[in-house]
C-alpha cells in the first residue's frame, strides 16, 4: 500500500485511484501554484508526477520552505496553515501533474464498497497536516546541523525505503528547509562523509550508519 505515515501511496494504488475515480488532471510548470488556502479546487490532490513545495511568503516577499512532496503524495488544503501576515501555498518546484479529488467522493466510495485500503488512506489524509508539521518540527528541534541532517536522512530513508536516498531538492533549498545556510550544510555533509556516516555523490547519499539518527527519532 505504500507509506501512509508520510501520505505516500504506491504506483499500483495510485493507478487504482486514477482509474476508479477518474479525477481531473492538471499539469503545472515550474513555479506555478498548485494549491492556495482560499481556492475552489477539490480538497485533495494526488501528485502524479514531479516535486512540489509547501511555502510561506511573508508580507515583505520573503519565502520559506515548510515541506515538500514527491510522486505519490496526497496533498490536502488542511496542510496549509493560517499564517498571520503571510501567504501559504503549494507550488511546483519542477514540472508537475496533479489529480484533483473530492474527499466526499472518496469517503462515499469507501463506505459503499467497504474498501479497507481506501479507509486507511482516508484516515491517513485526515491526520496528514499534523504529521507533516510534527516531522519538520522534530528535524528543526535538533540542536546541531548534523542532528538536523541525520533526522532528515532518517525521514528520507523511511519515505524511500532504502539506505541510498535521493535528495529531492537542490541543496540550497534543503538548507532553507533545515533553516541553515548552504555553506554550513555542505561543510557538515563533507564532515559526515569523512566520519564514515554517509557516502555522497551529487544528490545521491548512501547512509552508512544511522544509529545516531535512530536514537529518539519519531517513527513515521
Amino acid at each position: 500500500m505504500g507509506d501512509f505515515g508520510n501520505i505516500m501511496i504506491s504506483e499500483k494504488f495510485m493507478n487504482y485511484i486514477l482509474e476508479t475515480f477518474r479525477p481531473r488532471r492538471k499539469a503545472f510548470g515550474k513555479g506555478e501554484l498548485i494549491l492556495e488556502k482560499n481556492t475552489a479546487e477539490d480538497r485533495l490532490c494526488l501528485l502524479v508526477k514531479g516535486v512540489a513545495y509547501l511555502c510561506i511568503e511573508n508580507e515583505n516577499g520573503g519565502k520559506q520552505l515548510l515541506d515538500y512532496f514527491t510522486k505519490g503524495a496526497v496533498i490536502c488544503h488542511e496542510m496549509l496553515p493560517d499564517i498571520r501576515g503571510g501567504h501559504c501555498f503549494i507550488q511546483a518546484k519542477y514540472p508537475c501533474t496533479a489529480a484533483f479529488l473530492s474527499d466526499r467522493e472518496l469517503i462515499g466510495h469507501m463506505l459503499k464498497q467497504n474498501d479497507e485500503d481506501l479507509a486507511q488512506l482516508c484516515s491517513a489524509i485526515f491526520r496528514s497536516a499534523l504529521s507533516a508539521r510534527n516531522r519538520h518540527c522534530h528535524i528543526l528541534q535538533q540542536k546541531t546541523i548534523r542532528g538536523k541532517l541525520l533526522a532528515f536522512l532518517h525521514d528520507l530513508r523511511v519515505r524511500q525505503g532504502s539506505t541510498t536516498v535521493h535528495i529531492p531538492m537542490p541543496y540550497s533549498d534543503l538548507a532553507d528547509y533545515l533553516t541553515i545556510d548552504r555553506s554550513s550544510l555542505m561543510t557538515e555533509l563533507s564532515k559526515m562523509h569523512g566520519d564514515g556516516l554517509i557516502e555522497k555523490k551529487a544528490r545521491e547519499i548512501h547512509i552508512s550508519c544511522m544509529s545516531a539518527a535512530d536514537n529518539g527519532l519519531p517513527r513515521t
